[in-house]
């Protein structure tokens, strides 16, 4: 295979276009059709002449085979001059008395005769004239065309070729259904026989016994000749089947005449049609190693429609060879067989037309989907990596190659991607799901994404798992953020010291973990002062190798706070739930009493 230096387009493999390749597969096609029809001609063969005759003046002009055309003329002249003596000679017989079948006899010969001289008259004047065209010199009315009998004319070597071949059992079958009737009909004219005999014993009259004896003699004579005719069929049968004892004789006979004549002519149309393919590959070669890669820039740009062009103009020619070669050995059994075959092609090329033609947009790069550019199928983003019989798909990213037949393509419409990503993550990446879990990538494909949530391995559906709201920890790192709040009590530094203090132990304590290199950036800042402490909003930046450790990091935040106020001696607040049941207002008062008096010494405390 040929494969041009090109960056992006192959030309190799299954990247052909598919009208080409339909063309090229029929013109196979079409030769095994003709070669089995041939092959079913050299039964016939055996019986019938090889060459296709059309009319008697052709086995006459058959019949000379002087190269000289002054010598054809002459030997044309001669037999003219001969079959005329002999017309002469059967004139003269006719005046003399004679039987009426035989002077019948010597009518239609002479008939024959005379036809003989008219075809050697019109032979004598095509080689003196010659051979032009007489037809058009004649002023004939314009013919018309008659579709039934064009198609008669068309259909006739096939016809004439199987009933050739069929003739033989044909003939047996007839002969056995006809000796099937002769002997119905035996047994039916006994039993007339057996009832005229009964009646003829019996005491009737002279008339009646007169007219029985007549029908019995009838009857009779008709059972002679019944009998005879089925011995005739018997024999004529019995000869048949004898013939076929000499099979082998027959066979070889048959064998032979084929190869000197249509096999030789399917023999010549396959080397034909090789050289045909062997020249436009050398052509197709040449253009590679001259235009294609002394004008890299052009050969680029045509690469496509030349190899595709190419497989085309292959195709067509190879079929207009065989064509021509049926032709010229004049085989009209052949010619029809690849007319019929060519029409078969024709039609189905009408009604896949249309999709083949979409189909050479898409390989031709003019198409709704190109090379090297995305698309989403099923939901999964995937780049065209090359266009053919079966399209090839890929996702960087994922396993697996999705195959495509080249006609869904045109349901898609691809775009260039630039620098946009192909998938959410790699496996051995640590991802937040959906519903809030940790998971560690293991494997991912064109269909399943398999994840390790909770030491579980968990298989996903690829268009599933991008449809949710994933968060890839490991890629570029992640953010955590947690709340901690403190008493009222310590209002008078909790702007500046307590901040400072968070900060250092949080450090402190991802430095013990060994985490502190993971550490980004941290923030630790006063938030609100809410309903029963002092808020302050912690968010820390970590590196992506820490993503393993994602709810560590949150308790880690919350045991450096919680130590810091135990070493400070700060109190962390609680938050208060008072829980109010229906009863009457004497009880509502009492609680509202109630709580008055547990809020006061709590303000009378707070500095």
């Amino acid at each position: 295979m040929i494969r041009p230096v090109t960056g992006n387009f192959r030309c190799c493999g299954f990247r052909w276009s598919f009208i080409a390749e339909n063309i090229f597969s029929a013109s196979v096609k079409l030769l095994r059709i003709l070669a089995l029809c041939a092959l079913l001609g050299a039964t016939a063969a055996a019986v019938a002449d090889e060459q296709p005759v059309d009319n008697k003046a052709s086995k006459v002009e058959t019949a000379i085979k002087l190269e000289n055309p002054v010598d054809s003329l002459t030997i044309l002249q001669q037999s003219i001059a001969k079959k005329r003596d002999s017309v002469r000679e059967l004139n003269e017989q006719l005046k003399q008395k004679m039987d009426p079948a035989e002077r019948l006899e010597i009518e239609q010969k002479i008939g024959r005769v005379t036809n003989e001289i008219l075809s050697l008259q019109r032979s004598f004047e095509h080689i003196a004239l010659g051979g032009i065209n007489q037809s058009v010199l004649a002023d004939q009315p314009e013919p018309v065309v008659n579709w039934k009998d064009e198609l008669d004319q068309i259909s006739r070597p096939i016809i004439s070729t199987l009933k050739e071949i069929t003739a033989k059992p044909r003939q047996m079958d007839a002969l056995r259904r006809d000796i099937e009737r002769h002997k119905e009909q035996l047994e039916e004219i006994e039993k007339a026989l057996e009832a005229l005999r009964f009646f003829r014993e019996q005491p009737t009259s002279s008339q009646v016994a007169e007219r029985i004896n007549r029908l019995l003699s009838d009857w009779e004579i008709r059972r002679e000749d019944t009998l005879r005719a089925l011995e005739i069929e018997h024999f004529k049968l019995n000869s048949l089947t004898t013939e076929s004892a000499s099979w082998q004789t027959t066979a070889w006979e048959a064998v032979t005449k084929f190869f000197l004549g249509r096999g030789l002519t399917l023999f010549l149309a396959v080397v034909v049609g090789i050289v045909v393919w062997l020249v436009l590959k050398g052509l197709l070669e040449l253009y590679w190693r001259t235009l294609y890669r002394l004008k890299h820039d052009i050969g680029t740009a045509r690469a496509p429609l030349i190899l595709y062009s190419y497989r085309l103009l292959t195709a067509v020619f190879i079929v207009l060879a065989v064509l021509i070669v049926f032709y010229v050995r004049g085989d009209v059994l052949l010619i029809t067989l690849a007319m019929v075959a060519l029409a078969g092609v024709a039609l189905s090329l009408r009604q896949t037309l249309p999709r083949y033609a979409a189909e050479l947009r898409l390989l031709l790069g003019i198409g709704p989907v190109r090379e090297d550019e995305r698309l989403v199928y099923d939901g999964v983003p995937l780049v065209v990596n090359s266009l053919s019989v079966y399209s090839i798909l890929r996702n960087p990213l994922l396993e697996g190659v999705l195959r495509l037949p080249l006609h869904t393509m045109s349901d898609f419409t691809s775009r260039h991607a630039g620098e946009e990503p192909w998938f959410p993550c790699r496996p051995g990446d640590y991802i937040l799901l959906a519903d809030g879990s940790l998971g560690k990538i293991l494997r991912q494909s064109i269909e399943l994404v398999e994840v390790l949530v909770r030491d579980a391995r968990v298989q996903i559906r690829t268009r599933d798992f991008l449809s949710q709201n994933i968060r890839n920890l490991s890629q570029e790192g992640f953010g955590i953020a947690g709340t901690f709040g403190i008493d009222y009590q310590h209002q008078a530094f909790c702007l500046d010291k307590v901040p400072e203090l968070f900060r250092e132990a949080i450090i402190t304590r991802f430095e013990q973990a060994g985490l502190k290199e993971d550490i980004q950036d941290l923030m630790v800042e006063f938030k609100q002062a809410g309903a029963s402490s002092l808020d302050y909003q912690i968010y820390m930046i970590l590196h992506g190798r820490a993503a393993k450790a994602y709810f560590k990091a949150q308790r880690l935040i919350q045991q450096a706070c919680v130590d810091t106020c135990n070493r400070e001696g700060w109190v962390i607040p609680f938050t208060q739930i008072t829980v109010h049941s229906a009863g009457t207002v004497e009880e509502a008062d009492n609680d509202v009493a109630q709580a008055a008096g547990s809020v006061a010494p709590m303000a009378a405390e707070t500095p």
